[in-house]
């Protein structure tokens, strides 16, 4: 007999519990359907308008390079919009069998940090620093504009701490 909760699943017959992963999203509008939906229309809307300007910079080639640029400007600019509005630009915190994920920018891949690869943890008022054996650091910028969600990032990152005895250090910066 198999139960099911939101966090966990739980096997009764071999008294076997597997934690799933735990995921908290950095953006707070990405993954309603309507706004995805309206992002993906801006998006073609966007390499539409590219490919018609491009046919007219074809139709005249006196035109000047700026107007090529702002061409291809648009175009990547579409490609980015589709990208984002079929999801895979999301922006993500994961903590899953003693790693954790980080992708805070949508561009640039996750970047996962296993616990015996962090040394200590320093918090500060608005960022928060994962300092690795002899590896870089990671900052993870918390930000003022969603004050709740970084409150979030941080319970979450600390709570993944405390499990997996990494040090916490806090640190008050003044102005």
């Amino acid at each position: 007999m198999t139960f099911y909760s939101p966090r966990k699943r739980i096997n009764c017959d071999s008294i076997n519990i597997t934690m799933s992963e735990q995921t908290i999203s950095l953006g707070e509008r990405e993954d309603k359907p309507l706004v995805r939906i309206m992002i993906v229309i801006f998006g073609l809307l966007c390499i539409f308008t590219a490919g018609w300007w491009t046919v007219f910079l074809v139709k005249y080639p006196d035109n000047e390079k700026i107007f090529w640029a702002g061409s291809i400007f648009l175009f990547l600019f579409g490609i980015f919009q589709v990208y984002s509005g079929l999801g895979y630009a999301k922006r993500y915190v994961k903590r899953e069998n003693g790693n954790i994920t980080l992708r805070q920018n949508s561009l640039l891949p996750a970047k996962k940090v296993s616990s015996d690869q962090i040394r200590q943890l320093e918090i500060r008022s608005y960022d928060m620093v994962l300092h690795r054996n002899d590896l870089p650091r990671i900052r993870i910028k918390l930000g003022l504009r969603y004050p709740d969600l970084g409150q979030k990032v941080r319970d979450f990152i600390i709570d993944y701490a405390e499990e997996n005895n990494i040090e916490i250090f806090y640190k008050n910066e003044a102005l």
